[in-house]
């Protein structure tokens, strides 16, 4: 049977054009702290209850699809959005926007690292963000609960079972297993008595030629990347982006899990950055806003200046989310069958509880106090119950270490 990927039908909002999507993600970007789930809280909010642009459906597919496949997480989940509602451009700018805040910061510090030796430590001033990022990401769940699960007693079980395993491990196999769970629950829970051949659907589909030639490509390149005959070649360009690209087709489960493996590839095996500018690198990214794999445009900048910091960072985010697009088109047209949506029903449960688990992770794992205490219940009250903008939390909270260190 021939198989083709058929362009879909893009939603065209009122509200949404493509400068609507730039400078909202660009917005989102700046104060995207705390890791992919803290900026699916950022959309969830201004994207769908401040400016009613997007439906939370779309966004507990994005990260349906985007915990399926390789890449960073956060962008992929962008494009995943960017592309739903204006096309490739519109998942192009989206993703340029959510990374443009982060990338900049993070060359600025590459270059004041490598040129004045600057060390850039403002942990005391970021002290109380992941106390308001913990609390605006239970807001979300919280919300999402209320709208998706409500009293179903079935379903609020499942969740609760999601919140209690994921709350105790961060392993990406149990996360994807429950993601699976949540499916055969989902047909057991809506109990439609649906066959496998109530999945039949007329047509077929079909991969043009374009799209062969990108998995075609990522397949060779992820070839050369894990036999490392990238080595001999003399292109230092040509390797970071082989290199960068390998990690971004290679990566599951979140930058965290790629840290330990970056390290030993970086430091030991190319010897492109000593321990020190790798462990640095890592820190920089952590006190930047977006994903922690902007430390991609750090490696780069030293390799190649600020030609080598482009490439490094669009080589690192670009492959997967060239794949994220080509799986979400198949989703698309899947997802409207009988049986699919009994099964994302069922995912839909495992995503709230992985949202809701994920914002209590990151408050138990900071260093307990008084004050974070007061901020982190001060901003859920805030965020769940007045709905006030998590943009103005989260730069409240900076503003709050501030004052507590000029005052300290």
């Amino acid at each position: 049977m021939e198989l083709a990927i058929e362009s879909v039908s893009v939603p065209q909002s009122r509200k949404v054009t493509l400068g609507y999507l730039f400078y909202t993600f660009l917005k989102i970007g700046a104060v995207s702290f705390g890791g992919y789930m803290a900026l699916v809280s950022l959309v969830q909010k201004i994207m769908v209850d401040k400016d009613e642009t997007l439906d939370n459906e779309v966004i507990i597919d994005s990260i349906t699809v985007a915990s399926l496949i390789p890449g960073p997480l956060a962008v992929n989940i962008v494009a995943y959005i960017g592309y739903h509602l204006k096309g490739k451009t519109g998942a192009f700018l989206s993703m340029l926007g959510v990374l443009l805040p982060a990338c900049t910061l993070m060359l600025l510090l590459a270059w004041l690292y490598f040129s004045y030796a600057y060390k850039f430590e403002w942990a005391n001033i970021m002290h109380y963000v992941v106390a308001v990022v913990s609390a605006i990401i239970l807001s979300t769940g919280f919300n999402l609960y209320k709208k998706e699960i409500g009293k179903n007693y079935k379903k609020t079980l499942l969740c609760l079972l999601t919140i209690i395993a994921m709350t105790l491990t961060n392993s990406y196999v149990i996360t994807i297993g429950f993601i699976f769970l949540g499916a055969i629950a989902g047909v057991i829970i809506e109990g439609n008595n649906l066959t496998l051949n109530s999945f039949k659907r007329e047509g077929s589909f079909k991969f043009n030629l374009v799209y062969s030639s990108v998995i075609g490509l990522f397949v060779i390149n992820e070839g050369l990347f894990i036999s490392g005959i990238y080595k001999f070649f003399n292109s230092p360009l040509l390797k970071i982006t082989m290199v960068f690209s390998g990690i971004s087709l290679s990566l599951f489960g979140g930058g965290y899990v790629m840290i330990p493996i970056m390290q030993s590839l970086f430091v030991n095996d190319l010897h492109w950055l000593t321990r020190q500018e790798f462990i640095d690198a890592i820190a920089f990214s952590q006190a930047t806003p977006g994903p922690i794999l902007v430390s991609a445009t750090f490696i780069g900048y030293k390799l190649a200046g600020i030609i080598g910091a482009v490439i490094a960072t669009a080589a690192m985010f670009a492959p997967s989310a060239i794949l994220m697009i080509i799986v979400s088109t198949l989703f698309k047209k899947t997802k409207d069958h009988s049986l699919v949506k009994d099964m994302i029903a069922g995912v839909k449960v495992v995503v709230i509880g992985l949202i809701i688990a994920s914002g209590v992770r990151i408050l138990y794992q900071q260093s307990f106090s008084l004050g974070i205490a007061l901020v982190a219940v001060a901003a859920l009250i805030l965020s769940f119950k007045y709905k006030v903008s998590p943009v103005y939390l989260i730069i409240g909270s900076i503003a709050i270490g501030i004052i507590t260190k000029l005052l300290i």
